[in-house]
């Protein structure tokens, strides 16, 4: 009975759905490149601050 309620409410969430405009595309673009870039930032200076500490300790 689950599955069929999960189903039912799929196909009525897909028919209710619509493509993005232009201007949602655009900015759902920006968003998701500044979340990966900090993500990215992050990485790079844990890492960077992880080889600092081993030169300066090894």
């Amino acid at each position: 009975m689950r599955l069929k309620s999960w189903f039912s409410s799929s196909y009525r969430m897909l028919r209710s759905a619509t493509k993005p405009g232009k201007t949602e595309f655009m900015l759902l673009l920006r968003v998701c490149l500044l979340g990966v870039a900090v993500i990215g930032a992050l990485g790079f200076l844990i890492r960077f601050v992880s080889a600092m500490i081993s030169l300066l300790g090894g």
